[in-house]
C-alpha cells in the first residue's frame, strides 16, 4: 500500500512471528513459533505524536521495530515517508571504553552528517549534554541520567521526520526527562513525528494527543491519550 498524502506512517495487518528451537527436554530441538504482532493497522499522520501503551511482553517494541525496519513482517506491510530513527533507552550504539566527544565524533561519521555540517552538529549535541569536564570521560562512567543526555541528544540532532522512541522518557533522572521533553515538543512543533513507547500514564496523557494500546501482540485501543489511558487502567490493569 502507498501512503496516502496526509500519513507518514502506514501499518496495514501487520503481523510478526518470532521462530526458535526449544531448549527443554521434552521436545528438544522442534522449532517453537510465537506470534508478537497479529494484524495491527493504523495510520499516523505528519506531526502527530502518539504514545504506546502496554504491558511487558505486549509488542511494543516489536511495534516500533518493525516500524523502524528492524523485523521482516510475517504478513501485512509498514511503509513510512521520511527519516525514521530509533531510541531504546538513552543508548544508540555508544562505546563504553571511548568518551561522548569521541562517541559522537564517531557516530557522526556512521548515520552521514557531512563534513561541513559535522561541527556545528557536534557542538549542538555538547551543549545538549551539558556535562562539563564529564563530556570527556569514559561513557561507561557516567550515570544513567548523564549518559542518557548524549544518547537523546544525538539521535534529536540527527533532524530525524519520524523519532521511536522506546521508553527513552522514562530513564535518567529529573533533568534528563526534563530536558528530553522540551525537546520532544519542539519537535513536534517543527511538524515532526514522534511514536513513544511508554509505562508512564502520566507522561503519555501530558504530552501525546493520541494512544495506542497493545495487549497480548493486538491492537486493542486507538484514539485520544487521555481515553487510551482510561482504557488501559480499566481494561488491561484491571
Amino acid at each position: 500500500m502507498e501512503l496516502d498524502d496526509d500519513f507518514v506512517i502506514s501499518v496495514s495487518d501487520l503481523s510478526i512471528v518470532y521462530r526458535g528451537r526449544a531448549k527443554k527436554l521434552i521436545g528438544r530441538g522442534k522449532i517453537r513459533e510465537v506470534k508478537a504482532l497479529n494484524k495491527i493497522s493504523f495510520h499516523i499522520k505528519k506531526g502527530e505524536l502518539v504514545a504506546v501503551l502496554g504491558k511487558n511482553g505486549s509488542g511494543k517494541t516489536t511495534l516500533l521495530g518493525a516500524i523502524g525496519g528492524y523485523f521482516r513482517p510475517e504478513s501485512g506491510t509498514v511503509n513510512t515517508r521520511g527519516r525514521v530513527y530509533t531510541l531504546k533507552g538513552a543508548n544508540p550504539g555508544l562505546v563504553p571504553h571511548l568518551s561522548p566527544r569521541e562517541n559522537i565524533r564517531m557516530m557522526s561519521q556512521i548515520y552521514g552528517v557531512s563534513n561541513q555540517e559535522r561541527e556545528e552538529f557536534e557542538k549542538q549535541v555538547e551543549e545538549f549534554c551539558d556535562l562539563g569536564e564529564a563530556y570527556d570521560r569514559d561513557f561507561s562512567s557516567l550515570s544513567t541520567g548523564m549518559a542518557g543526555r548524549v544518547g537523546f541528544g544525538f539521535t534529536t540532532s540527527l533532524t530525524p521526520e519520524i523519532l521511536l522512541m522506546d521508553e527513552t522518557l522514562g530513564v535518567g533522572d529529573v533533568e534528563f526527562r526534563k530536558k528530553a521533553e522540551k525537546k520532544a515538543m519542539e519537535f513536534m512543533e517543527k511538524g515532526e513525528t514522534i511514536l513513544l513507547s511508554t509505562h508512564s500514564l502520566n507522561l503519555a496523557k501530558t504530552m501525546c494527543q493520541r494512544g495506542l494500546v497493545l495487549d497480548k501482540g493486538e491492537l486493542v485501543f486507538d484514539g485520544p491519550s487521555e481515553d487510551a489511558v482510561d482504557y488501559y487502567l480499566k481494561e488491561i490493569i484491571k
